[in-house]
Formats: C-alpha cells, sequence, structure tokens
C-alpha cells in the first residue's frame, strides 16, 4: 500500500475514536447529571417535610402567644387573670379565704373591685 492510501484511514479511525470519547464522557457527564438531580429531589423532599413540621410547630406557637394575650401579664393584681372574669378577692384583688370583694379586670388589664354587699 501507499503511505498516502493510510492517511485517509488513519483520519477516520483518529476522529472515530475522538468521536467515541465524546460519546463515552457525555453518557458519564449524564449519568453524574442524573444522580445529582435524584439527590436534589431528595433534598427537596426532606425540606419539605421540614417545612411541614416547622408549620405545625410554628402554628402551635401562635396559638400559645393567643393564650398569652388572652390573659393579663402586667405586673398587677390581673397578672394571670382574664379579662371579664370575675373572683372573690380582697380590696386590692388577692385571693383570699373571706373576700370582701368581687374582682374583675377590664381589657387593658386594669383591676376594677367591687364590694360585696350582704
Amino acid at each position: 500500500m501507499k503511505k498516502g492510501g493510510n492517511l485517509p484511514v488513519i483520519i477516520l479511525i483518529s476522529v472515530v475514536i475522538i468521536l467515541v470519547l465524546i460519546l463515552i464522557y457525555g453518557v458519564y457527564t449524564g449519568f453524574k447529571v442524573k444522580a445529582e438531580i435524584k439527590r436534589l429531589n431528595s433534598q427537596i423532599a426532606q425540606l419539605s417535610e421540614d417545612k411541614n413540621n416547622l408549620q405545625k410547630n410554628y402554628d402551635l406557637l401562635i396559638q400559645d402567644v393567643a393564650q398569652i394575650y388572652k390573659t393579663c401579664i402586667k405586673e398587677n393584681a390581673c397578672k394571670g387573670h382574664y379579662p371579664g372574669v370575675s373572683w372573690y378577692c380582697n380590696n386590692v384583688g388577692n385571693e383570699v379565704d373571706n373576700p370582701s370583694h368581687t374582682c374583675v379586670c377590664d381589657s387593658s388589664c386594669n383591676l376594677n373591685a367591687t364590694q360585696i354587699s350582704y
């Protein structure tokens, strides 16, 4: 064979080898991308579950805060009492065994003590 006749065959084999290498690299990269997508989808599912759990805890906290706002938190005789709910007390709002007044806190958590009339 002539030396010039081998050149197209060598070029053709080189091109085929380069194309096969490109194809192998593409398949490898495709598998890596699919694995990464699978991992990201797993993370999305986990984050979604975490978000749902956090939302449940947040809802409980909202309920707790709403409950706190229903009770008086001022440092006075109304502390811990619900506005509009009466209790027997002395003239300064303390619960005692022999009450002389009926106490009730207004919506601003201010004490109103009314003497009991017998």
